[in-house]
């Protein structure tokens, strides 16, 4: 009997030991960002783009080297293997007899070969129309978290051997716009000179006039005539004096705006990526914005005490937008109902609301005020962490502490 249950325990304690082949118990040793609602990524390359494949064998003839990519998911080996090319973009051609592995456990890559040219440079091409993870997800190779599709989702990177360097590496992502003067601001000089910048060098025969706009928004257009141009940026003078309180909107035809490359260079990667996310099939127009004018909005500063807060503003404001619905306050416990007097004899004869609680207050305070408030001559509310002087924009709710 004592013989029978040891035999039973030994086999209750093996059982216990089994990893259950139960698909709905997760799997502990998956990483991160795995699975069927995960877009896989690479994770990491040796050698970093634009650095040098060394050779590891330097006793044998040739150069000997191994490229490895480490992803962040696990990946269908077969699709994986027959989605990998590199190109030796210093001749144009596609490297024949190349050794490929992947270790599914480490989710590694390895693309080897035993006779890389010297003095050349190369890009590794993992084709996202192929590759995907072992859920049938496709790779997300510009990271952007989202399904671009092939060249666009393709993921890239660039290595070059002995006696060439980083300078022989074609690029590997767009062009983007790196900052606008000026943008999204309110400005008070009628004549501003109109800047670009760019992430990467472009195509300075696209950056002319005929391929940015300037409109205000009346729909009347601004002449910009080119001031200087560089391998990266662009700018521009006015034609004519910009109109106070009028808005001015910018545009960058991204269709014709075009990256510089070397040669062999994906062409697609020459196309402006107006929206800083990638490479895409299609692009829209980047468009930016500035206020011209001479007024500043109105912000707000508050004070909390034990039985009120004061909210004193910066102008003398329009009264029927201190309402309930723009003015509010809230303690640990929700919303704090309370009666508002307004008055206009606040420092520098501006306006101040006095909130005062209807009912005792718990805990800490917080305080808002909506865009929707204005001055007595219009202008809205220039509340946002970051002021920039325009006011009444989605992010100019002012919220305190």
């Amino acid at each position: 009997m004592r013989k029978a249950l040891l035999v039973l325990s030994v086999l209750l304690i093996g059982l216990g030991c089994q990893k259950l082949n139960n698909p709905l118990v997760p799997d502990t040793n998956l990483p991160l960002g795995t699975g069927a609602g995960n877009f896989p990524l690479v994770a990491r390359v040796e050698p970093p783009n634009r650095t040098e494949l060394w050779d590891d064998e330097p006793g044998a003839s040739g150069i000997q080297g191994t490229v490895v990519v480490t992803f962040s998911d696990y990946m269908d080996e077969a699709a994986l293997l027959a989605s990998v090319l590199v190109r030796n973009t210093t001749t144009g051609q596609d490297v024949a007899g190349l050794a490929l592995s992947y270790t599914a456990d480490a989710r590694k890559l390895y693309v080897r070969h035993v006779d890389w040219t010297p003095n050349a440079a190369y890009m590794l091409i993992i084709g996202s129309g192929g590759a995907k993870n072992r859920w049938g997800v496709a790779l997300d190779g510009n990271r952007n978290g989202k399904a671009d599709g092939s060249p666009y989702d393709d993921a890239l990177t660039t290595f070059y051997t002995a006696g060439s360097g980083p300078g022989s590496c074609v690029r590997t992502v767009p062009s983007a716009v790196d900052a606008v003067s000026p943008d999204t601001e309110r400005i008070t000089d009628t004549l501003q000179t109109v800047t670009v910048t760019f992430t990467g060098d472009m195509d300075t025969t696209t950056l002319v006039p005929a391929n940015f706009t300037l409109v205000s928004e009346t729909g009347s257009s601004v002449e910009l005539n080119p001031a200087g141009v560089g391998l990266n940026w662009v700018s521009f003078t006015l034609g004519a004096p910009l109109l106070y309180g009028r808005r001015y909107d910018l545009t960058i035809l991204s269709s014709v705006v075009r990256g510089a490359g070397l040669d062999n260079t994906p062409d697609y990667l020459l196309k402006l990526d107006a929206d800083g996310d990638g490479s895409e099939a299609s692009e829209s127009d980047f468009r930016s914005y500035f206020l011209c004018d001479t007024v500043a909005p109105p912000t707000v500063s508050v004070d909390g005490f034990a039985d009120r807060v004061e909210f004193d503003f910066s102008d003398v404001m329009d009264g029927t937008t201190l309402v309930q619905e723009n003015i509010r306050v809230f303690d640990e416990d929700g919303y704090v109902p309370g009666s508002m007097v307004t008055s206009s004899n606040a420092p520098g004869n501006n306006t101040r609301v006095t909130y005062h609680f209807s009912r005792p207050v718990n805990g800490n305070l917080k305080a808002f005020v909506s865009r929707a408030t204005k001055t007595s001559y219009g202008t809205f509310l220039d509340g946002g962490r970051h002021p920039n002087g325009i006011g009444g924009e989605p992010w100019d709710d002012y919220w305190w502490p």
